[in-house]
């Protein structure tokens, strides 16, 4: 399986989530947080699907010990004339997450020849928008997360959860804890 924008954003926040999304135990569609970031990506920028391209594209992360890390990446909002990803979030609540997640859209697009300057992660509700770099140093570190996802995707066994404190929010909160509190 590639490392995805989604791996390396479950990365920031839980490995069991990195694990499971990864063996296909998806609980997003049950999540109204989840639900609502969608609905205000759509309604917040309607016009962005005339201006701006959606778009796919994959490469791969030479591994030190191994075969190559194959990597993918599906970019909701990309403006090619100014190679700017963007990216809309609901909230700055998890935003090491978001960061990482965008310098990795900008890491495969720079993988595959396009021009990607920076990305910028919108935040409507707070009418904040903020500036993504991909600096020498920030590839460097994010080479290392996409081989610390890929490490997590060779372990034969689903990690251990995180402390109950810190799961409320997360769809896979029910999964992971059904039953424990």
């Amino acid at each position: 399986m590639p490392i995805t924008a989604t791996l390396i954003n479950y990365l920031m926040l839980c490995r069991r989530k990195v694990w499971l999304h990864a063996h296909g135990i998806r609980m997003e569609h049950t999540s109204e947080v989840v639900a609502e970031g969608r609905l205000i990506g759509l309604e917040s920028y309607p016009q962005r699907a005339e201006r701006w391209t959606e778009i796919e594209v994959s490469g791969t992360l030479p591994h030190p010990n191994a075969n190559p890390v194959e990597l993918a990446a599906k970019i909701d909002f990309f403006d090619p004339h100014l190679g700017i990803v963007h990216e809309v979030k609901k909230s700055a609540a998890k935003e090491q997450a978001h960061i990482a997640q965008v310098q990795f859209y900008l890491y495969v697009l720079r993988l595959n020849g396009i021009r990607a300057e920076y990305g910028l992660i919108e935040y409507p509700k707070l009418r904040i928008t903020e500036r993504v770099d991909l600096t020498t140093d920030d590839q460097q570190q994010l080479e290392n997360q996409i081989l610390r996802a890929h490490g997590i995707l060779q372990q034969e066994g689903c990690p251990e959860r995180l402390p109950v404190s810190q799961c409320r929010s997360c769809s896979f909160f029910e999964f992971c804890w059904v039953g424990e509190e």
